[in-house]
Order: C-alpha cells, then structure tokens, then sequence
C-alpha cells in the first residue's frame, strides 16, 4: 500500500514537471533574453555581436540584452551561461575559445556538452600583420630573419586560448622560431601596440587587416586558411608558403544551456535561422567582411570539435603549460 502511495506521488511530480515545462515552452520567451559576450565594450567583436543580438530578438518576439562579461578568457562568462536559469533566457555569443579553454585550462569546469547551438553568426580567417620595422617581404623571408634573430621578435597574443596565440605558437613550431609572448586584453590594444612598433607582429581577421594595411608601418605577409582570402587575394596561405599547420579560421556562433527545453531550444534555431537569412544580416557579414556559415548545425559541431582535437595536440607537442 505504501509503495503504491509512493510511485502515484512520484508520478504525479513527473506529470505536473511535464505540463509545467510544456507551459514554460510555449509561452516562451515571456520576457528579454540575456546574452552573455566575453569581448571588449566597443571591440569588433562587441559591435557584431549586437548586430546579432538585435536581428534575433527581431525574430524571437523579446529583446536580446547584451552583458559583457571579459576576463580570463572567456572562461568566467563561459561558465554563468550553462548554470543560468531558467535555462533558455541566457545564451552565448562565443568564438574559438569556447573550444580552446577545454584544454588550456586545469579544471575548465564545464563541457562542450553543457551548450546547445543555437546558430552561427559568420566566419573568417587570420591574416599576419608585421610591422614593416622588420625586414622581410614574404614569410619566407620573415622566417629567415626570425631565424637569425632568436628571442629578440615579439608577439602580441590576446589571451592564451586565442586565435592569435594559437597560430603564434603553432607558426613558431612550424618554423623553428624563437618569439616572446606579449599579451593584450583585446585585439584594439594589441593592433596599436603593433602599430607602434612595441610588438612586431600579430596575427588578426582579414577584415581587419585589410583596413590596418591603409597604414605604412603595417605589412601582411599570409593568411590562416585553407585558400586565399577573397578580400587579400594577394596573400599567400601558409600552406601555400609551406607552413601548412598554421591553420586556423575564426567562427561566431550563439549557444544556449544543454538544459533548455527541446521547444524553446527549437524556437531559438528557428529564429536565428530566420535571421541569417534577412537582408540586413547579410550586410552586416558584408560590413566585417565575415562569411556565412554554408553547412547545417551538425557540421557545425563536428567542425569546432576537430578544431578542439587540433588545439588539445598543439597542448600536448609544444607542453605548453596548463591554465589554473
């Protein structure tokens, strides 16, 4: 008689979470959504992620409110996003450290598990400015320089998970150069550093570089893809100049916690789906000279994960020290 009490009450729990969450899904969003961004107030990165965020909440029904929440790269924002609740009204606007900090750190203490994607918001690649200070018009000649030169060229690296470190790191293996890290809490402070001649290179999006190349103390010399920047066609890739491991592309994309229920979760795809394909999104991957992701959600995760893989290797050859 007891164990029949016992499993009609635990059932009754069951149905009423059901209904209770089938409410909450339907009616959702109810209120403004946050959104979590871990770059700089006034970055590049900052700007296009409220481009984003206002075309969403076009499509959702609910403003998107932007929070920036920097530090340690990432990690910190990273981690409020999945514990939120009620999960569903905090998502994540995050590029490549989502997955770099998975292995740069000790105890990231969360997983890639713990985020469901709710949609891309374009792609680019690196390219490698040098400050025109140091000799060389190709990387082969930049290397040759570097080579000659052990410890005495610097980096500028925007955070130890960071495209820039990483292909800094990786070009440095691959050529058997010696240079000293230099870190910046953003691109902007790093770019001027450049631009003055404190660092004497630094790798950036090609949108950037592009604009930075208007300036005589700044030269390109190769971009990170795979194939050559339609906007530098001019530049070589790595692989071209015969680096092919300093490779690397820059994503954005918004993710939601794991456990936001499946129709709010669908309702939110459905929506950035439907904002990718607006007008004015796609002027505004024109206006940072971004592309849009051609491929579907899955593709998606099964690209950042090999990503991921890649970044976990590069850890592991180079010893480079883990994060606390």
């Amino acid at each position: 008689m007891k164990v029949s009490r016992l499993l009609s009450g635990v059932t009754l729990v069951i149905i009423t979470a059901l209904l209770l969450t089938n409410a909450w899904s339907q009616d959702y969003p109810a209120r403004p959504i946050r959104m979590v961004v871990f770059y700089a107030i006034g970055s590049s990165s900052d700007l296009h992620s409220r481009v984003v965020a206002q075309r969403l909440g076009e499509q959702i029904g609910q403003p998107i409110l932007v929070e920036n929440n920097g530090g340690a790269s990432g990690i910190m924002a990273m981690r409020s996003v999945y514990r939120a609740q009620p999960a569903g009204y905090t998502l994540l606007f995050s590029t490549n450290p989502l997955v770099g900090n998975l292995y740069a750190f000790k105890d990231p203490q969360y997983r890639l598990e713990d985020y469901a994607l709710v949609g891309t918001a374009g792609t680019t690649t690196y390219a490698l400015m040098v400050n025109t200070n140091v000799p060389g018009k190709t990387i082969q000649e930049f290397v040759a320089y570097a080579r000659a030169n052990p410890g005495k060229l610097n980096y500028g690296s925007s955070g130890p998970t960071s495209g820039t470190n990483i292909l800094s790191e990786r070009l440095k293996a691959a050529a058997g150069i010696d240079m000293v890290m230099v870190p910046f809490k953003g691109g902007e402070p790093a770019t001027a550093a450049l631009l003055a001649g404190d660092i004497h290179i630094y790798f950036s999006t090609v949108g950037a570089v592009r604009t930075r190349l208007k300036s005589p103390q700044i030269k390109a010399l190769a971009v990170s893809d795979e194939q050559r920047a339609g906007i530098l066609p001019d530049l070589p890739t790595f692989k071209e100049a015969g680096y092919p491991s300093v490779s690397l592309g820059v994503w954005f994309a918004i993710f939601a916690p794991a456990a936001t229920p499946a129709p709010a979760m669908q309702k939110l795809r459905d929506a950035m789906a439907r904002a990718n394909a607006t007008p004015e999104m796609k002027k505004q991957l024109e206006r940072v000279e971004m592309e849009a992701w051609t491929g579907n959600l899955e593709q998606f995760m099964t690209y950042i994960k090999a990503e991921g893989a890649a970044i976990r290797e590069d850890y592991r050859k180079l010893k480079i020290p883990l994060l606390d």
